[in-house]
């Protein structure tokens, strides 16, 4: 090596140096000039296996933290006092190998990241679990002190994007955990749609991807998996986190969860892969009507004592449940048939067996409470003794919402169905001995949120 080049790396260490010692003067403040970064989804520490990490900056898979993170906190999450000084320093000068990086940098961020990866081997996970907590506070914070009285604001939509936004259409599926994950990484890296005939062309190819991503988001979740099975190039599209984000934020709202906020560790349990969240965590299908067909015998009548005459009775019991927290409960015979049934029930209907009620999900137990006969217009017996219809009973129902076999949250078993006095509040158990399963049966122009 000549003298020259090593004078001139004797001179880029000497800065190098001279950056550090500065850095240590200054570790407690945290640089505000230029764009914040991206983020890589922290891991899932409760399982106690780490997340391989493949080289010193983000990974493809990554989140977008709020730009407001930092400056809602007054000290900042780096100088958390609970934080040791060294990871501090460490995780300064990562978010400024972050940022470098951003701006195409790339050699200042290089010599960054081994910097900071030379303080702290975990300063990457420290750096994302602190960024995380970062967004979550700022979204909790805005979403209370933001909100005015009377205005319908989606408070989830707000949660979950500061929190756990993903970046859209990046290495097209963002986060995917689980069986799926392993099956994506057999992929190859260029995939295109093939024609089943090899000589007729192929327009899906012309399209840009984030065209076919706007027409997939304006499906529901039923015709997207369709499509995701078409070709391993549809299964990569239909991955992109927006398209299942949005089908969370619409979801998983009261009465389909207990609070807004409560789905914030749902989501970062499930690593932040929106689409096992809309598939694994428990919903109430809004979409159709569960249906349950009962039947049991009744002893006739004989002329002949040498022939006995049963009567199998089928009734069916409806279930429709409306994102307001409305459910409809219907019990008929099998006099109607339940294809011309089904679309009937709305909340403007008035027939014979029909009840109107309330509904919750909590984990996976739906509560239905305060079943009215929709015949009656009161609840008690009217002020005034005048001879206008009342309802004199209330029913409540408690179900367990379950996955079998074939599909997601399709069916309900009742476990507990019980009739309350409206007049002294005496609830009585009723039986069970007739009663079956509600499965679920998708109606088309039953919308899904």
């Amino acid at each position: 090596m000549s003298k020259g080049a090593n004078l001139e790396e004797l001179a880029r260490f000497r800065e190098e140096w001279k950056r550090e010692v500065q850095q240590k003067l200054n570790h407690s403040s945290v640089p505000s000039a230029g764009p914040l970064p991206e983020y890589e989804i922290p891991e899932d520490t409760s399982s106690g296996t780490a997340t391989p990490h493949s080289g010193p900056g983000p990974s493809s898979t990554t989140i977008s933290g709020s730009p407001t993170a930092f400056a809602s906190t007054p000290s900042g999450y780096f100088n958390n006092s609970t934080v040791p000084s060294a990871i501090r320093h460490a995780l300064s000068i990562y978010q400024r190998a972050v940022q470098h990086e951003q701006s195409g940098q790339l050699d200042e961020a290089l010599a960054l990241y081994r910097q900071a990866f030379r303080m702290e081997p975990n300063v990457d996970k420290a750096y994302h679990t602190q960024e995380m907590l970062a967004s979550i506070s700022a979204a909790q914070t805005q979403s209370v002190t933001s909100a005015k009285p009377g205005e319908d604001v989606d408070q989830l939509g707000k949660v979950l994007q500061r929190a756990v936004v993903i970046k859209s259409g990046e290495e097209h599926g963002g986060v995917v955990t689980g069986t799926l994950a392993s099956l994506i990484e057999s992929f190859p890296q260029d995939l295109v749609f093939e024609p089943e005939d090899e000589e007729q062309p192929m327009h899906l190819n012309i399209l840009p991807e984030e065209i076919l991503i706007v027409i997939i988001r304006k499906l529901d979740h039923t015709t997207i998996e369709r499509f995701a099975a078409v070709s391993r190039k549809a299964r990569l599209l239909t991955l992109d986190p927006g398209v299942w984000r949005e089908l969370v934020v619409l979801s998983y709202k009261p009465p389909q969860v207990a609070s807004l906020e409560s789905m914030v560790p749902v989501v970062t349990q499930y690593q932040s892969d929106f689409r096992r969240v809309y598939v694994e965590h428990p919903r109430v299908r809004l979409d159709g009507v569960y249906i349950a067909v009962c039947h049991y015998v009744r002893p006739g009548l004989s002329e002949s004592h040498w022939v006995n005459i049963s009567h199998l009775i089928t009734y069916h019991r409806y279930l429709r449940f409306f994102p307001d927290g409305k459910v409809l409960s219907l019990l008929a015979t099998e006099e109607t048939a339940p294809a011309q049934l089904i679309h009937t029930l709305k909340p403007s209907l008035r027939k014979k067996g029909l009840f109107i009620g309330t509904w919750k999900l909590s984990g996976d137990v739906v509560t239905i409470s305060n079943l009215i006969d929709a015949s009656g217009r009161f609840p008690i017996p009217p002020i005034g003794g005048n001879n206008e219809p009342f309802a004199r009973y209330s029913f409540s129902m408690i179900l367990s919402l379950r996955s079998r076999p074939l599909g997601r949250w399709n069916k309900l078993d009742l476990t507990a169905y019980n009739s309350v006095d409206l007049e002294n509040n005496n609830t009585t158990p009723l039986g069970l001995r007739h009663e079956r399963p509600f499965w679920f049966s998708k109606v088309k122009s039953f919308p899904a949120f």
